[in-house]
């Protein structure tokens, strides 16, 4: 057995986890970021960041991005747009400058925004009448 090494035993838990990357406060990117699985970023970042699954910007994080992703939560300070397929939370601490597209955004007391938002109109279910359908609503 390697040095440092822990020895496996018979009670080994399979558990089904999401990759997860993590960018430490330590760390500065210039450049593209891509990531499929779930990415947090705690240190800097300047260019592009692209992903499938969620994409945590930490308190004390601070980018120069555009950000592409499934659900973006903001805690830190973003210079860029963001676009989400499913949603957008601002948490308190949140700075973000720049323009959001979301199906979904949440923004907490605190939050600080300075951009548009574009949020896509829910589809209409069949169940709803159509405008056309609703009789007898008189003036």
């Amino acid at each position: 057995m390697a040095f440092g090494a822990k020895k496996e035993t018979g009670n080994v838990r399979n558990i089904n986890t999401t990759d997860q990357s993590i960018l430490a406060k330590d760390v500065t990117v210039k450049g593209d970021i891509i990531c499929e699985g779930l990415l947090r970023i705690e240190g800097k970042v300047e260019g592009a960041i692209k992903g499938n699954g969620e994409i945590t910007i930490a308190e004390g994080a601070e980018l120069k991005a555009d950000i592409e992703g499934r659900k973006v939560v903001v805690l830190g300070k973003i210079e860029g747009n963001i676009k989400a397929k499913e949603s957008v939370e601002l948490i308190s601490s949140a700075h973000v400058f720049g323009d959001i597209t979301t199906d979904k955004i949440s923004i907490e007391e605190g939050a600080i925004f300075t951009g548009k938002c574009i949020t896509k109109v829910p589809e209409k279910t069949s169940a709803e009448p159509k405008k056309e359908e609703k009789k007898g609503v008189s003036k």
